[in-house]
């Protein structure tokens, strides 16, 4: 903005000493080259210093703080997980407890038998398959089967369900 007011005041003085030196001379006359360039020349200097002495000039850096997640106990964290997934919806239940669960199974099942995560998702999906390849009915009711009721039932049925993937061998 300071330097569209530069231009428009300087634009100002050279039209009012234009005004007063042809005003001086006769009209049939033409402008010296000293009336028309050492006015360019001055207002580009004029011009090119403002910015320099803009662009010179350090701006203010933002400063962004960034959370670095749960700095609480641990455990009070994962207790308080439990509670939820105990007194949640089962939609909750169902898209972040249960889907958790058959990752860690995915991934245990494609470690152990050197299988794709994507073919072993597609085997466990299918009620024919998924209970033949973890050869425990079990575990695949409890991931695969109805939503237990809210309460203490489900936090039995994912402690069951932790213990029975970290003992399943292929």
């Amino acid at each position: 903005m300071n330097t569209v007011r530069l231009l428009f005041w300087s634009a100002i003085a050279y039209a009012i000493l234009l005004v007063l030196v042809r005003g001086a001379f006769p009209s049939e006359s033409t402008p010296t080259i000293s009336l028309t360039g050492i006015p360019l020349v001055v207002v580009v200097v004029m011009i090119a210093r403002d910015l320099a002495r803009k662009s010179t000039t350090p701006t203010l850096g933002r400063t962004i703080t960034t959370t670095t997640g749960f700095r609480g106990n641990p455990i009070e964290f994962l207790s308080g997980q439990f509670r939820v997934a105990a007194e949640g919806s089962g939609s909750y239940f169902e898209n972040i407890v249960r889907a958790r669960l058959k990752e860690l199974l995915v991934a245990k099942i494609a470690v152990e038998t050197g299988l794709e995560s994507e073919m072993v998702r597609q085997s466990l999906s299918d009620p024919k398959r998924g209970p033949r390849l973890l050869a425990d009915e079990s575990l695949y009711s409890m991931l695969f089967g109805p939503t237990p009721p809210v309460g203490p039932a489900r936090i039995n049925m994912i402690g069951e369900a932790v213990d029975l993937i970290g003992a399943w061998k292929g």
